[in-house]
């Protein structure tokens, strides 16, 4: 790389100009290959509107800078890409340029670096150098670079992005190896995080947030830190290793947070994992050579380099418990030499940053993983992608990246308590690291799926239904090919066996995203057990053979209207006329039948698409509303729900939540409904269980939206308050108490449907009755763990409530150990 001259220069002696970029090659300026930003605006002297002589217009100062802006950026981001003899030199090269065009272009360097420093963090080791010869070569540049970040880090503490506080403390530990700042700096920077623990080893969601950022600087700043301050550096460790022993003890048998359950539940492990490598590092005298630490071949530099002091780091005080990041050991899902546990945790650790960082941009984020191994020293891992025999490779013996980057990718997925982001995420992700390696990470990802149902028994209920739903959606976007002989005993399994009931679903999930025929033709005969007999389908009551004379003249009666757009008052006058004259039963069977023709013939009417539903609601929306006025009726609403879309799960669901947007049912509808006696023995099918938690969520989410509401509102409120203007005053104040009046009866919802919930979930574990044998109670168990893990903010704000009516003396061991988990999990 020369950086001799001007930036993108041509080579010395090349004769005439040539439009090369910053490394010497023949720039292609072709109309498909220019960023919609880079396209010229009409008018411009590429051609367009402006005619002969618009094409004559020469590129003036402003175009100049932007192009050296550009070349600068480019510079920046490409740097340490790889690991090379040539990166010491362009380091170097890249400081000097940097130095003298840092005064025009300030701006965009420091942009271009900061962003560097959060999206590329396999690279800190290459930034923070740069960072250091900076400093070296220009003190005032180097206090501006140090400046910028530490800004950047109290602005990422104080909305709680973890991911970036992490990968910013990991920089200014390096910082110490470079001499931009000393060693006491960065203690005081950990002190911070640790001030928490100074009145005592309290075990809490933001104190183990805080030591996990802790560890992990001290895994990079470990070397300075020793060589400077170690007695610092002890008593630090000695504080964190309190804390971790604390709570492992405090988590031990903590089943809440287990993935799988073949080993014995230790709880949320990740920090004493963490410690373990950090131990493991230190014994080897803080030396990491899992990635190549270009600073070390600057110290004499470095050595005379100006140290810069900073400002004092505030924790946040506004974050909830469930703002802070919970931390959780990557899975081992494939065999790994047990002597690498330093290396395999640097690399998985610069994966797992780069996934998080790049959240936002999957295709980004596919390319840059598929880089981190080049900065990586050798013999620390082995690429498939890059051997010509790959089979060869044996990850018993040697790490190998592939199943590194997958591990962390499932580990992800997988995570408990939750997700650090939606499903879908690793799904696309996966997506585009296949497109990227069809051929690799084909065999790298069924591996991984093979070996996670290989201990299917074990997994956490919910993590399985987070793997089929991952699987459907990943299969379906290559052909829907996959090797389902490896499975093809499954048919014979019991039908609620954990593999039986996830290869099912996974195949009821392709039949969504497909049609039943294309799931049909791809499987082998030994399949045909776990698949519908027909495509899915409505289960409409009311047909001819199945009916009586005068219950088929009213049925009759409501298709015509129906069919012949009949409007509300049409449908109930039909209702109205034909029940009246049945003299052999009472009002409150006739308004029963009643109300089940009226639901059944509406759903008839919108079961052809989800669009033609929902105007089908809308619609009748006043006589359903009508019909729903008592919890029996609403709950024979949701009951004829269920039975017309037997065959079709998901327009169940569907049809559920529209119902309660219209408020034809309610969330206390939908609880009752789901646990009522009818389903034991159904306890393992994954779609009751989505409907449950739309339902909850949908109510979470308008409490939410209800709040926001009322700060508006308040806010408005006081602003009124300040003008003449008696009347508007009088309005506000209204507006305000008709949102809190909202507020406070969803709350109430929130808090009913929480306590039924919890309620029939304990009722059914503690009764004989509640589950159809040892397999369905353990899908029940499943569920109420997850149930409880997902709403535990909801949970513990009834806690008292449920302490005094559910989790008795009546409540069986496992249930009130569940509930004490839950309140170890939110301290």
């Amino acid at each position: 790389m020369d950086f001799s001259g001007r930036v993108g220069g041509g080579r010395r002696g090349g004769g005439g100009h040539r439009n090369v970029d910053e490394f010497g090659r023949e720039r292609r300026d072709k109309p498909h290959q220019r960023k919609p930003y880079d396209r010229p605006a009409r008018g411009g002297h590429r051609g367009g509107r402006g005619g002969a002589h618009a094409g004559m217009v020469h590129a003036g100062p402003v175009d100049e800078a932007q192009e050296i802006e550009s070349r600068l950026s480019s510079l920046i981001v490409k740097v340490g890409d790889k690991n090379t003899p040539t990166l010491q030199n362009n380091l170097e090269a890249l400081s000097v340029v940097l130095e003298k065009d840092s005064v025009k272009h300030e701006l965009t360097v420091m942009r271009t670096f900061r962003q560097c420093v959060l999206e590329l963090p396999w690279k800190v080791t290459v930034y923070s150098t740069l960072a250091g010869l900076l400093n070296a070569k220009n003190s005032e540049t180097g206090e501006k670079v140090v400046t910028l970040m530490h800004a950047v880090l109290g602005a990422s503490l104080n909305r709680g992005d973890w991911g970036s506080v992490k990968v910013l403390m990991r920089f200014f530990a390096l910082l110490v190896s470079t001499n931009t700042i000393a060693a006491s700096t960065l203690v005081a920077m950990l002190d911070t995080f640790l001030a928490p623990l100074a009145d005592g080893v309290k075990v809490s969601a933001s104190n183990n947030c805080y030591v996990f950022i802790v560890l992990s600087t001290l895994l990079w700043a470990g070397r300075s830190l020793n060589e400077h301050v170690p007695a610092e550096l002890e008593q630090r460790l000695e504080l964190v290793s309190k804390y971790v022993q604390a709570q492992v003890e405090i988590n031990q048998g903590n089943s809440l947070s287990t993935v799988f359950h073949d080993v014995p539940p230790k709880g949320s492990n990740a920090l004493a994992h963490l410690l373990d490598v950090v131990r493991a590092v230190a014994a080897n005298g803080w030396k990491i050579d899992a990635i190549y630490a270009p600073y070390e071949m600057f110290t004499s530099e470095f050595a005379q380099a100006k140290q810069h002091a900073l400002p004092a780091l505030e924790l946040p005080t506004q974050l909830a418990a469930t703002a802070f990041y919970t931390p959780s050991e990557f899975l081992q899902l494939v065999p790994s030499p047990s002597d690498q546990i330093v290396r395999k945790y640097v690399m998985q650790d610069f994966i797992a940053d780069t996934l998080t960082q790049l959240e936002g941009n999957r295709k980004d984020c596919g390319k840059c993983l598929m880089q981190i191994h080049g900065l990586c020293n050798e013999d620390v891992c082995s690429v498939m992608t890059t051997v010509q025999h790959p089979e060869d490779i044996d990850p018993e013996s040697t790490l190998v990246f592939e199943y590194m980057m997958a591990e962390v990718l499932f580990s992800f997925l997988l995570q408990l308590p939750e997700g650090l982001y939606r499903e879908m995420y690793y799904t696309s992700l996966a997506i585009e690291l296949r497109k990227a390696e069809p051929v690799i990470l084909t065999n790298v990802f069924e591996t991984m799926v093979e070996n996670i149902v290989a201990r299917v028994q074990f997994i956490d209920v919910e993590c399985l239904n987070r793997l089929s739903n991952w699987l459907a959606v990943y299969i379906s976007n290559f052909g829907f090919q996959w090797d389902w002989k490896k499975w093809a005993d499954t048919a014979g399994e019991a039908e609620d066996s954990p593999k039986h009931r996830f290869v099912q679903e996974t195949l009821l999930k392709l039949i969504r995203l497909s049609y039943l025929d294309r799931v049909r033709a791809m499987l082998p005969d030994s399949y045909a057990a776990l698949i519908p007999a027909k495509p899915p389908a409505h289960n409409f009551k009311f047909t001819v053979q199945a009916m009586d004379e005068r219950t088929r003249d009213v049925s009759v009666a409501m298709g015509r209207c129906l069919k012949s757009k009949g409007t509300v008052e049409q449908a109930l006058a039909i209702l109205q006329e034909h029940y009246s004259q049945w003299a052999d039963i009472d009002d409150e069977k006739r308004q029963t039948l009643a109300r089940e023709m009226l639901v059944e013939h509406v759903f008839l009417l919108g079961s052809k698409t989800f669009s033609h539903m929902l105007n089908a609601i809308e619609k009748f929306m006043p006589a359903l509303q009508k019909f729903g006025d008592s919890a029996e009726a609403k709950l024979q609403i949701a009951q004829v729900t269920e039975d017309f879309w037997l065959r079709n799960p998901q327009f169940f669901a569907i049809t559920i939540d529209k119902l309660i947007n219209y408020r034809v049912i309610d969330p206390a509808t939908v609880v009752a409904m789901l646990f009522d006696n009818g389903h034991v023995s159904s306890w393992s099918k994954f779609h009751y269980w989505e409907i449950l938690h739309n339902t909850v969520k949908k109510v979470n989410m308008r409490v939410v939206q209800l709040q926001g509401r009322l700060e508006a509102a308040n806010a408005a409120a006081n602003a009124m308050a300040d003008d003449d203007a008696p009347a508007a005053e009088s309005q506000t104040a209204e507006s305000v108490e008709h949102v809190e009046a909202t507020l406070a009866q969803m709350v109430q919802e929130q808090k009913d449907v929480v306590v039924s919930t919890t309620r029939h979930f304990a009722r059914l574990l503690s009764s004989d009755s509640g589950a159809a044998g040892e397999l369905d109670r353990a899908w029940l168990h499943g569920r109420f763990k997850e149930f409880l893990r997902t709403y535990r903010v909801q949970v513990m704000e009834n806690a008292p409530v449920l302490e005094s009516e559910v989790f008795t003396a009546e409540a069986s061991n496992d249930v009130r150990q569940a509930f004490e988990d839950v309140r170890k999990m939110s301290a």
